[in-house]
Order: structure tokens, then C-alpha cells, then sequence
């Protein structure tokens, strides 16, 4: 299918400036070069002008990397083939990403990831987000944004390739809703980087090689890339450093999936869904870093599943579990003095010294982990034994520098995994409005516009759109303290 089109596409750019001097008028010359634009946009199918780029991941260092190479590749399915169809997308995000999350973490295991049980949907994926988020899909049905990908994954869940096949058939646009999985969803997502050119205020985010390789080791990465004729005709396995920047006068824009880095070729690994036989190496792709960051990548995205990783080994239980829960938090005076009150409770079999770890209490923003205040250390050092529990008073001042902005607060034990906790899931309280909403902070105080509290043990708004799990609070105190 990619021969077929580079073969078009070249045609037709030989073909259009002898159609200029010869024998179309202006006007018939721009529909030819509408009709190629229009071919781009069902096969490659990315809709950038819908994209939302407000929920950001925590932008990370080089410190963050271990390794001089990375490959997520033995989790990988198959190399798919897209097709004539505007739906890399789906591919992307689905069969891609998906499916290789579920291999990562032991939902699927990699002896499977042959068999269509086992590859999620694209085809399902293409339905369920214009079934349930029409508004935010391209009008044509050339194509699409990833967040209502993100979003149909995270709320309905994406079909197998056995439930829902892709047999290069006819791909419609209306009329035909995915079946979706709730057993198959992903939990969260997130921005890892963006261009400049996708930014509101003109600033690229987190688009730079340490970043993008600290978000590589954690797990395989969606991307949002431009293409040139040197990227639509490659057939290497050489690293690509460069293309042209504009193809036939318009950008032409693809969705596909990160799965590694490699330092001696300086280089990150590309899956594509062009197929294995007529394009790239295998129907994969080495792309230089500097050409990576500095022209080819416009958005990166991560995503993870909800279970924990199956393919970590078992810790060995150690006795110690630490819990704490908030009781209250409020205003005390004018001047924006605040007292929480909360209970330390040790749940396990061993005596544990509070001296040992430390229990802080977190502002953060609510669309942005990495914008956050340590209100205050627990300073109360006391031996709890078994079973025991206490009640600590603390107050304390929202930080004048914590810009204006919706936040949450979290109370913390053992936030830099100081001791050996069996049971961190307990760790966490969230402080958050009625029905999970924000707080507002401006000028040194915090203010309830929802009139009423809920203390949660993880933050998960109406929309999923910022789902913080407890581990990624806790790896980002850890990111912080080590940079200290």
C-alpha cells in the first residue's frame, strides 16, 4: 500500500509544474495540489489544529537516565499496515502503545503478541473515539487528535484485534460505534513535550533529548511527527538526520510509537504502520536526536495501565505499613494561617520510629505535578507500635511564591521511600473540593469554591484528564530530593 502511494505522490510532483506552464490555469493547478494534500490526510490522518496540550507530564533531566540505550521492542507487536486509511492515530495509540503496555506489565504475555487475542484494536479504537467524542475528531474522516484516542481508551477501553479485525477494510466515519473493553483501558496520559509551533504562547515544552530518553525509560512513548520525501521513501537501516520541512506546501503529519534510544547512534527507534516489506528498516526507523527534537517530533505522549507491573519481582514483606489519613484542614485568620489535623496509624507488625521517615504535606497544581510547594515536614518524632495510631495538629501558610492557579494538597508518609512500606497504597490522602474539584490559590491563601471537602486516596477528576496515581506523586518527591 505505501509503494502504491509514494509512487502516486511522485508522479504527481514531477507532473504538477509541467501542469503550470502548460496546460492548467492557476486555479485547476491548486485543486491538483488540494488532491494531494487530501491524499496525505487519509493516509497519514492527524488532525493537529483539535490538539489539547494543557496536561502536561513532569518535564525530567539527564540525571534520570541510566543507560546509554533503551529498547522496548521484544513488547512490541507486529509491525501493522495502516493502509490507505487516515487512522495512524489509532494504530499509534492502540495496537501500538496499548498492546505493549499490557505486554510490559504482564496483562498479556509477549509469547501472545502474535496472536490478534492479544494486539488491541485499531479498527475499535477508530470507532469508540467518534462514537463518543465527535466534537473533538476531525469533521473529514481523514483523521484525528490523540486526545479523544486518550480519552476513549481511559473511559471505554479498546477491543481486541480478534473482536474487532482490520482486514484493510473500508474504514467509515459515522454510523458505526466501537465496542470498546472495560477490562482493556489505560488509566492515565499525559504530555511528555511539545513544539514551540503547537504551544499558545509560542514556547516548546519538554522537547529536548533528556526528556524524551527519561520518558523512554519508564515505558514506550506516543509521538505527533512532520514528514519530509526522505522519511515517505526510506528503505535503511541508517538513522535519518534530516528531511525536507514542508511537503508540497503543506505540513504532512503522522502519529507512531517511540520504543527506545540508542547513544552510539545517537538516535531514537520508531515504529511505524506502514508495514514490514516496503518501507523503512522492517517497517522501523532510527531518527537522529538533533533532528528529532529540533524539527521532525511536535508532540510526545505517554500513557499506563492500571495494574502494577507483573514483571517486577515480589518484595519481601518486611512487617512495616504506614498509613495517614487527613481529618481537617481550614482557615484560621484573615492573615491565611491554616491547621490540618491528621492520624499516622501503623497497620503492620513491627514497632516503627515516625524519626525514620518523613510525612509532608504537598500543594500541587492540578493540571501540572511539577509545579508543587512542600507545605510543611511532620516534625512529631514518635515510636508507634502495632496497631497504634496518632492525631497531629500542624499549621501552616500556603507559600507566597505558589502562583495563582487551581491546586490539591496531599498529606504524604514515607515520600522518599525512606523505610521499606509493604503497603504504599495507604501512604496517600488527598485534600480535594466537593466532587474531586480544585482549589483555588491567589495572594497567599487558599480558597473552597465548592463549598465542602472530600479526603480521597487518590485524585481523579470527572474527565480523567488528571489522574494522579500515588506513584507518580511519590516518584516525583523522589526526582525532587535527589536533585536536591
Amino acid at each position: 500500500m505505501m509503494k502504491f502511494f509514494r509512487k502516486k505522490i511522485a508522479v504527481i510532483a514531477l507532473c504538477v509544474p509541467t501542469f503550470f506552464m502548460a496546460s492548467c490555469s492557476e486555479e485547476e493547478a491548486q485543486q491538483i495540489i488540494d488532491t494531494i494534500v487530501s491524499i496525505f490526510a487519509s493516509m497519514l490522518g492527524y488532525d493537529p489544529e483539535t490538539e489539547n496540550w494543557e496536561d502536561t507530564d513532569e518535564e525530567l533531566d539527564g540525571d534520570d537516565v541510566t543507560t546509554t540505550k533503551k529498547s522496548w521492542e521484544q513488547y512490541c507487536p507486529p509491525v501493522g499496515n495502516q493502509g490507505q486509511y487516515g487512522t495512524c492515530v489509532a494504530w499509534a495509540t492502540s495496537y501500538g502503545l496499548k498492546t505493549t503496555l499490557n505486554m510490559i506489565d504482564g496483562t498479556w504475555n509477549t509469547s501472545n503478541k502474535n496472536s490478534a487475542s492479544y494486539q488491541c484494536s485499531p479498527v475499535d479504537l477508530w470507532h469508540t473515539m467518534r462514537s463518543n467524542y465527535s466534537s473533538e475528531v476531525s469533521n473529514q474522516c481523514g483523521g484525528s487528535s490523540f486526545d479523544p484516542a486518550f480519552k476513549a481508551m481511559q473511559t471505554k477501553g479498546v477491543a481486541t484485534m480478534y473482536d474487532v479485525p482490520f482486514n484493510n477494510q473500508k474504514m467509515t466515519c459515522d454510523g458505526v460505534s466501537g465496542k470498546g473493553k472495560t477490562s482493556n483501558k489505560i488509566s492515565t496520559y499525559r504530555t511528555v513535550a511539545y513544539s514551540a509551533d503547537m504551544s499558545s504562547n509560542g514556547q516548546a515544552y519538554g522537547m529536548t533529548v533528556e526528556n524524551i530518553k527519561a520518558h523512554l525509560e519508564k515505558g514506550p512513548l506516543v509521538i505527533g511527527a512532520r514528514l519530509g520525501e526522505r522519511f515517505m521513501s526510506w528503505n535503511s537501516s541508517a538513522v535519518i538526520e534530516s528531511d525536507t520541512k514542508d511537503y508540497q506546501g503543506q505540513h504532512a503529519y503522522h502519529a507512531m510509537m517511540l520504543v527506545g534510544f540508542d547513544d552510539s547512534k545517537k538516535a531514537f527507534r520508531i515504529q511505524n504502520s506502514w508495514g514490514k516489506n516496503d518501507w523503512g528498516d522492517n517497517g522501523m526507523i532510527w531518527v537522529g536526536y538533533n533532528f528529532f527534537v529540533k524539527q521532525f517530533c511536535f508532540g510526545v505522549w505517554s500513557a499506563s495501565n492500571s495494574s502494577t507491573a507483573a514483571s517486577a519481582a515480589p518484595r519481601k514483606s518486611t512487617g512495616n505499613d504506614i498509613s495517614v489519613k487527613v481529618i481537617s484542614d481550614v482557615e484560621q485568620n484573615m492573615d491565611g494561617e491554616r491547621i490540618v489535623k491528621y492520624t499516622i496509624t501503623n497497620n503492620g507488625t513491627n514497632a516503627i520510629d515516625t524519626k525514620d521517615y518523613s510525612i509532608i504535606y504537598l500543594l500541587f497544581q492540578s493540571r501540572d505535578l511539577s509545579k508543587k510547594h512542600i507545605l510543611f515536614n511532620n516534625e512529631k518524632n514518635v515510636i508507634l507500635e502495632a496497631g497504634q495510631s496518632v492525631t497531629v495538629e500542624k499549621k501552616y501558610n500556603i507559600p507566597g511564591d505558589a502562583k495563582a492557579g487551581n491546586y490539591y494538597t496531599a498529606l504524604i508518609a514515607n515520600p522518599y521511600d525512606e523505610v521499606d512500606d509493604d503497603n504504599q497504597t495507604n501512604n496517600f490522602s488527598y485534600v480535594a473540593g466537593k466532587d474531586l474539584a480544585s482549589f483555588y490559590v491567589t495572594g497567599g491563601r487558599l480558597f473552597n469554591n465548592s463549598n465542602g471537602t472530600s479526603i480521597v486516596s487518590s485524585i481523579i477528576d470527572k474527565d480523567h484528564a488528571n489522574a494522579y496515581r500515588n506513584s507518580e506523586v511519590q516518584n516525583s518527591l523522589i526526582r525532587m530530593k535527589k536533585a536536591k
